[in-house]
């Protein structure tokens, strides 16, 4: 009579969920790690001083020591894809990386991918000074 009172534990912990052996998926980024943050370019071929800042209410800051600053309006296509309009061209930029101390984008040109990486800005920051 015992080995048949078993077989209900036995069957029970039989039904488990099943194993897998699959990665699990990339943790999506959420707005708020990067929206409000001043994130400055660490690509050494962009211009010195070169930064965004994705507002919360739909505004791109870009500027850097050399150009005048740009606003342009975003927004988030989903949990991994963000546009803005620059000089009449549609850029998307997927999310490649994000955390509190890095942040990449691909961005999608007319000319190809392009990859940008750029980290938290530190105060106090200037630019640097350029020959006269």
């Amino acid at each position: 009579m015992t080995r048949y009172a078993l077989l209900p534990v036995v069957l029970l912990c039989a039904c488990g969920a099943p194993q897998s052996d699959s990665p699990s998926p990339p943790e999506v980024p959420r707005q708020s790690e990067f929206v409000g943050k001043v994130w400055m370019s660490t690509d050494p071929s962009a211009a010195p001083g070169t930064f965004r800042i994705f507002l919360p209410d739909g505004t791109l800051l870009m500027d850097s020591c050399g150009e005048t600053y740009r606003l342009a309006r975003w927004r988030a296509i989903d949990d991994r894809r963000i546009e803005w309009i620059e000089d009449a061209a549609r850029i998307e930029a997927q999310i490649t990386h994000l955390t509190g101390d890095d942040f990449q984008l691909r961005l999608q040109l007319a000319g190809g991918v392009k990859e940008e990486a750029y980290r938290p800005a530190r105060a106090p920051a200037v630019c640097p000074d350029r020959p006269r």
